[in-house]
């Protein structure tokens, strides 16, 4: 029983691997397949808690409320709150925040000049 089990996964690898090859229909595609499993499998990711202080930054309290809010599947918000992060989407993550610092400061400084209450309209409406 035990062998049959065995063989039974060794014989799923080939087709898993078939079907990437099948579905990678340039030689060059193979190499960007590798360097998407190195990202994403191999690559240091962010904490789960740190992932949670990211997506804070943005203005959600939870993983599951950015999640939603992107429009992102729910298996994607467990699978972030459990392992984390890839590199490459924390620094996007990084990137909408800096993005959205400078919109606040922006505001701040607008509002500063022209005394009109751009930041409470633009709060209101879940921009900053």
């Amino acid at each position: 029983m035990e062998t049959d089990m065995h063989s039974d996964k060794s014989a799923r690898v080939p087709s898993l691997i078939g079907k990437v090859l099948a579905n990678a229909p340039h030689p060059g595609d193979i190499r960007l397949l590798a360097q998407r499993f190195q990202d994403h499998a191999l690559e240091p990711r962010s904490t789960p808690e740190e992932t949670l202080s990211l997506v804070a930054d943005l203005g959600y309290d939870s993983i599951e409320a950015f999640c939603a809010a992107a429009g992102l599947p729910a298996h994607l918000a467990d699978r972030w709150s459990r392992f984390g992060i890839s590199g490459e989407m924390r620094q996007v993550i990084l990137l909408i925040a800096a993005q959205r610092r400078a919109m606040i400061e922006a505001v701040k400084e607008f509002e500063a000049t022209t005394h009109v209450g751009l930041d409470d309209f633009m709060r209101e409406r879940g921009l900053i």
